[in-house]
């Protein structure tokens, strides 16, 4: 993951923009933060529901639904998942996508690669073909 500018030179960064730019600057940061805020919804938080099955590892905004890569516990009688915490024993981590539709929560299995991975991982791949 690439490194994150301090906020003091994204301060002055912004500074050297125009005031047009300015304004793009502020109506696009409004909108991410309407839409993180919206994504912030749409998951239970950490500690709800059935914790002693699930451990999110971490968790992630992006293109309005929530990711998170958890550890998971199958359930299976026998299995070593069962014995002792689910962030130390538990399957994974995976990553799962959470949005709402129609007011209900959906989620959806997404695998070991976010979207943003897979989506570079491709370009690199494509690069290297064409190279």
């Amino acid at each position: 993951m690439p490194r994150r500018p301090s906020f003091e030179s994204l301060q002055a960064s912004l500074k050297r923009l125009s005031l047009e730019e300015k304004q793009q600057t502020l109506e696009w940061l409004a909108q991410q933060i309407k839409t993180e805020t919206e994504a912030e919804k749409l998951v239970p938080p950490t500690g709800a529901g059935d914790s002693s099955r699930i451990a999110i590892v971490e968790q992630q905004h992006y293109e309005g639904k929530t990711y998170q890569l958890e550890k998971r516990r199958c359930g299976k009688e026998g299995c070593v998942c069962l014995d002792g915490k689910v962030s130390e024993v538990g399957h994974g981590p995976y990553w799962y996508a959470y949005w709402r539709e129609s007011g209900k929560l959906k989620n959806m299995y997404v695998g070991k690669r976010a979207p943003w991975e897979t989506l570079n991982h491709k370009r690199q791949s494509v690069q290297a073909y064409n190279s």
